[in-house]
């Protein structure tokens, strides 16, 4: 299965803002989704939210085709702000 990854502006701001060592740890957590990582299920919404030390990346996982499947990554943050705009 091939997977097409969409950050949208807000997680890429926040990446953007870290250092360079930081961001290759995101980024390399991001395009290992979503097959590996520390994932878990957001209750009552249709979220996953992926664990890269102190930072939370928010995605979805939706499927586009039978062969394409779009991770669209939607929010990123430390850890104690990102809940706050689920």
């Amino acid at each position: 299965m091939k997977y097409r990854y969409n950050i949208r502006k807000k997680a890429m701001k926040f990446i953007q803002k870290q250092n360079a060592e930081q961001q290759k740890r995101i980024f390399r957590a991001i395009y290992l989704l979503p097959l590996t990582g520390d994932i878990k299920k957001l209750s009552g919404t249709s979220q996953f939210r992926l664990r890269v030390g102190d930072y939370r990346i928010l995605f979805d996982v939706v499927p586009e085709t039978n062969e394409l499947t779009l991770v669209d990554i939607t929010d990123a943050g430390n850890r104690r702000q990102i809940y706050n705009d689920v």
